[in-house]
């Protein structure tokens, strides 16, 4: 059995699940935002829950391979009801035993990360691992140690200090110590992007004294940006021409039109990811770096969901394929169709 925590609108996990049941792999799929498990129990020996539409109950300690693509357990998968016990002794009890109690959501996280150890140590091939964001700013020290070049950086709290690093840099672009702001509110979809910090904008900001510390970094002309899929000490790159595009220019993830190419890092970068990857302790992720004007390679971040599908399609890797054949066989395949 070959389990995938996802989403249930990722089309990533759809393509390679058909890969999976083409190859004849029994695969059970649990999605952060369904109902369609249920935990059942936990015991020394399985990890035991029910499936709503089929009744069957699944032990997951039975995966022989697990891709983290997503968180896959939510709150929902361990309780949907809410407590019949609202009072004790004429004393309203209903804030302690609400699904909303900080108490009650500390339980469930507790026991999804035990869950979560008993099957990635259990099984024999993951993909990735249950992190689901890494910490940019240590993943920053941690690629500077191992000799990758960063983007000069400070947080700061306020316009005086946002005066200092326009003095120092020139240009400066904000971002998110996160992964930023993902979220579908009343049908409208919000998101945080890499943003550069212009004139119009630092008029905005400085009608503000202070402000929640705040991640600003030198913005750095490019040659083009490079996203790269990594799995098990293996790239694919894609080459984005994005600076061409005033709306890209910034930040590619504001999809534009723009030229892409396959594309191979220079062996020394590679070296030196793959180490930061081992650092990390993680097999899989999706890289970013810029090639400035020098052509020095910076480097941005790691996702660690590992988003490849921009990277796949317009570059022909099939991935979809090589990571099916992974969670099958625990290598990386040569023979794609």
């Amino acid at each position: 059995m070959i389990l995938i925590l996802s989403s249930k609108f990722d089309q990533s996990t759809n393509s390679v699940i058909d890969w999976l049941n083409y190859m004849g792999e029994d695969v059970i799929r649990m999605n952060k935002d369904d109902d369609r498990f249920l935990f059942n129990s936990l015991t020394r020996d399985g990890v035991y829950f029910t499936d709503r539409h089929s009744n069957q109950i699944i032990n997951l300690l039975d995966a022989k391979a697990c891709w983290w693509r997503r968180t896959g357990l939510s709150f929902s998968t361990f309780s949907r009801s809410q407590s019949s016990v609202k009072s004790k002794e004429n004393i309203d009890i209903s804030n302690f035993t609400s699904s909303h109690n900080p108490s009650l959501f500390l339980e469930y996280r507790r026991l999804r990360e035990f869950i979560y150890d008993k099957i990635y140590n259990n099984c024999k091939i993951n993909i990735g691992a249950p992190v689901f964001d890494f910490n940019r700013l240590k993943v920053f020290e941690l690629a500077k140690k191992c000799g990758l070049s960063i983007p000069e950086y400070d947080i700061i709290t306020s316009y005086a200090q946002l005066e200092t690093c326009k003095r120092k840099w020139g240009g400066i672009v904000t971002k998110a110590i996160s992964n930023g702001l993902y979220e579908d509110i009343n049908n409208f979809r919000y998101y945080t992007y890499t943003e550069l910090v212009d004139d119009i904008l630092m008029f905005e900001i400085a009608k503000t004294e202070s402000y929640f510390p705040s991640l600003v970094t030198k913005a750095i002309e490019k040659k083009y940006e490079i996203r790269s899929f990594y799995l098990d000490e293996h790239f694919f790159s894609m080459a984005i021409f994005s600076q061409s595009n005033e709306h890209t220019k910034t930040d590619f993830r504001k999809y534009e039109d723009n030229r892409v190419e396959p594309y191979k890092l220079p062996q020394k970068i590679e070296n030196i990811t793959v180490n930061l990857f081992h650092k990390l302790n993680f097999n899989c992720g999706s890289v970013d770096f810029i090639l400035d004007k020098d052509g020095n390679y910076i480097f941005l971040e790691i996702n660690p969901v590992g988003q490849f599908g921009m990277t796949d399609y317009p570059c022909n890797y099939n991935l979809d394929y090589i990571i099916a054949k992974y969670l099958k066989d625990g290598e990386i395949t040569k023979d794609i169709p």
